[in-house]
């Protein structure tokens, strides 16, 4: 034994925080098509709301085109935030690019995270499940006190209880919504929105489907300096593996922010895909417009189908509660037919699985797989 070793055990100083954690690793598609033993291009992905075209036609081209790997990225996106502020409408100064949107989740967080000293800072994080599970991961990763407020049956957002709790605790808190909300795809209304922002919070709008649902709020942020509008080029850019989010922040958070991220935290290839985006966003928009859509085409078929009941979706995916199967069941024999959807079970979402709207022939194949299912009582 070293004299390190005599010392201490290096595993017992990892922060108790960590002990509870879950590790997020979904399977790859090239591992669930070696487990199933089938080509990867059979495979019908529709289980992590992914844009199915990819990216434009010109955001293709400029990442094969793309020459400049042995270069760092610009540090702070300057031109992409130019272009994001035209895009939105807002002052690119108050715009702050990340590495997806989880990154700026993690370092809004860090910059409230209170001194060890328990000085200054935000010490609570209040959630809203069921919802995007980084809003937590990331709180607890930053040593705050998260704070679950489920949301109603219908999965609004329980808006009384944020007002109960904050006149029972006064002290400023911070607060993820998520409009349309992940998994359900319901909308934050207008007036719940204001009911929010008249508290001691600091409300933290999720914006990443905004596109495919219109309304977003993000040009409230200039008038309010308790307002934090979170997008991303995931979804309607479909550009998922190259993590380009970006939020809009209240102009007394926007220097800090710049101040505390990462150097070169996006990299150049995923700056130039999303400013190519944007410089010819008619071709996304439209592939937005085929989505939205075949979204409503494939909730009214599900609307037919025995063994799911859906639930009205502004975003890109449809939530349906399953009857007479067990999750596992349904895992099994979707799977069996090349189908990857999503499958909940716990959390205000028993018995739920998510449905990514696909291609057309992609919705028509999960209609058709769920259509042929027995009905069970």
């Amino acid at each position: 034994m070293s004299q390190g070793e005599e010392r201490f055990r290096i595993a017992d100083l990892i922060g108790a925080r960590v002990q509870g954690m879950q590790e997020y690793a979904p399977e790859p598609l090239a591992e669930t098509a070696r487990r199933l033993g089938v080509p990867m291009e059979t495979l019908i992905k529709l289980d992590a709301n992914e844009n199915p075209y990819g990216p434009t036609d010109r955001a293709a081209q400029v990442l094969r085109e793309y020459g400049e790997h042995h270069r760092y990225p610009d540090p702070i996106s300057r031109r992409l935030r130019q272009a994001i502020g035209a895009y939105i409408g807002v002052d690119p100064e108050q715009v702050l690019v990340g590495n997806g949107s989880d990154e700026l989740i993690d370092l809004l967080l860090r910059l409230f995270r209170p001194a060890p000293d328990a000085s200054g800072g935000i010490g609570q994080v209040l959630d809203c499940p069921p919802t995007f599970g980084m809003y937590s991961f990331y709180g607890v990763a930053n040593d705050m006190q998260v704070i679950e407020l489920p949301r109603l049956p219908d999965y609004a957002v329980d808006v009384a209880a944020i007002e109960a709790l904050c006149e029972k605790d006064p002290r400023p808190k911070v607060l993820f919504v998520a409009s349309p909300n992940n998994p359900d795809g319901q909308l934050l209304p207008e007036p719940a929105l204001r009911r929010l922002l008249a508290l001691p919070l600091l409300v933290v709008l999720d914006e990443a489907y905004i596109e495919f649902a219109g309304g977003s709020r993000a040009g409230w942020v200039a008038e309010r300096d308790n307002l934090v509008v979170l997008r991303t080029f995931s979804k309607w850019a479909g550009l998922a593996g190259l993590r380009v989010g970006y939020g809009v922040f209240p102009r007394a958070l926007a220097p800090a922010l710049l101040r505390l991220k990462s150097p070169y935290n996006v990299n150049g290839a995923a700056q130039a895909a999303a400013l190519a985006t944007l410089e010819d966003v008619a071709q996304a928009q439209e592939r937005v417009r085929l989505l939205v859509a075949e979204r409503e085409r494939l909730f009214r078929r599900l609307q037919g189908v025995a063994v799911v009941e859906p639930h009205p979706s502004a975003a890109n995916y449809i939530l349906c509660r399953v009857r007479g199967y067990s999750l596992e069941e349904l895992r099994q024999r979707m799977e069996a037919q090349g189908i990857l959807l999503r499958y909940y079970g716990r959390g205000g979402l028993e018995q739920c699985i998510r449905i990514s709207v696909g291609t057309p022939e992609q919705n028509d194949a999960v209609i058709a797989a769920l259509e042929a299912l027995p009905p069970r009582s």
